[in-house]
């Protein structure tokens, strides 16, 4: 059996849908292809319990039946100083080396360096499995190059490296100097490059109710929770000029406007692309808002924070879960079909 471990040199660099498109990618082939993330966050709960959202994502992805605790076996939290593993975290690690597959695709923490102080860092899981490692990064320029060359040193001596693939690529800016530059330079340096995905907004999205959840907000108009957005815009200008705004700014919108600028909020209802209206501050809308809102079907909420605090923590979530409608499986398999080289990732293996 094959194991690939895939390690994200920062936050957010791609690696679930890496992970679940190379999977895709893999079956189409005729291999039979498994997937775990070996040491998870609990960054939600079901049923009263800590679960890590990314094993309901691979099992809506690859339609696999194993339950949760089997997809991510070992869940990390949030704790005052340091995070204990539990005492038998290694036992179930262990046991993936069991499971039975062609490929075993393996998913790493938040980041590289994530676990060092716990002793259950990406480097220690995947070495302990016996794993080659594949870096994801978010590309942004030279200082990439930068982070890339660092984690190889960081994960060279300790597992075996299988290349790199460069993530988020501006398809309009960054292609002609990521294949003339950054991919001749790292491949010079030992460093395959082995994918070049380019930035598509539509795989990163977050659902209204997550961002509800987050924020502890009031639901005052239920709208469609379900329905996702690409991106939050700020309601910090006069009515008309938001209206503007929000005319050509493209894709599916949410806005983030104090409790008080009822001239915002008319603006954002007037704009067929604004799924929700989150009002800061605590304060309620006034009785014409909530009427048009439903009207609109547009989901409502109030939070407690500022407004750049809620700002923040809506814009921290876009892109952290992958969707896994329709739409975005068949974009992420086009993508990963036309970006990784997955013959060449094969011999490496």
């Amino acid at each position: 059996m094959k194991k690939l471990y895939i390690a994200g040199v920062e936050e957010k660099a791609g690696k679930t849908a890496l992970a679940m498109g190379l999977a895709r990618r893999m079956r189409c082939r005729g291999m039979s292809v498994a997937y775990r993330k070996p040491v998870g966050w609990a960054n939600a709960y079901r049923q009263g319990r800590p679960f890590d959202q990314d094993a309901e994502v691979a099992a809506a992805a690859l339609g696999l039946a194993e339950p949760p605790e089997a997809i991510v076996p070992v869940l990390g939290g949030q704790v005052p100083r340091v995070w204990r593993p539990p005492a038998e975290a290694w036992a179930r690690i262990d046991a993936l080396a069991t499971v039975d597959a062609d490929v075993l695709i393996l998913e790493g923490r938040e980041w590289l360096g994530r676990g060092l102080l716990s002793g259950m860092s990406d480097m220690a899981v995947a070495a302990r499995l016996g794993a080659s490692v594949l870096l994801v990064a978010r590309y942004r320029g030279e200082p990439t190059v930068d982070r890339v060359l660092a984690a190889v040193r960081t994960v060279a001596s300790e597992v075996r490296l299988v290349g790199a693939v460069l993530n988020e690529v501006s398809p309009d800016t960054e292609l002609e100097e990521v294949r003339g530059f950054a991919v001749p330079f790292l491949e010079e340096r030992g460093v395959p490059v082995l994918g070049v995905i380019p930035f598509e907004r539509q795989l990163h999205t977050v659902r209204i109710r997550e961002v509800i959840d987050a924020l502890g907000a009031e639901v005052v108009v239920e709208g469609n929770q379900a329905a996702e957005v690409e991106r939050f815009l700020v309601g910090a200008m006069g009515g008309d000029a938001a209206l503007r705004y929000l005319r050509r700014i493209p894709g599916q919108l949410a806005v983030v406007t104090g409790g008080d600028r009822t001239d915002i909020q008319a603006a954002a209802l007037a704009s067929p692309r604004v799924r929700a209206i989150i009002l800061s501050g605590g304060l309620r809308p006034e009785r014409a808002i909530v009427t048009q809102a439903v009207e609109r079907g547009v989901t409502l909420a109030v939070a407690p924070q500022d407004t750049m605090t809620v700002a923040e923590t809506a814009e921290r979530l876009v892109g952290r879960t992958l969707q896994v409608g329709e739409p975005q499986l068949a974009l992420l398999d086009r993508m990963v079909a036309e970006g990784v080289e997955l013959e060449r990732l094969l011999e490496l293996l």
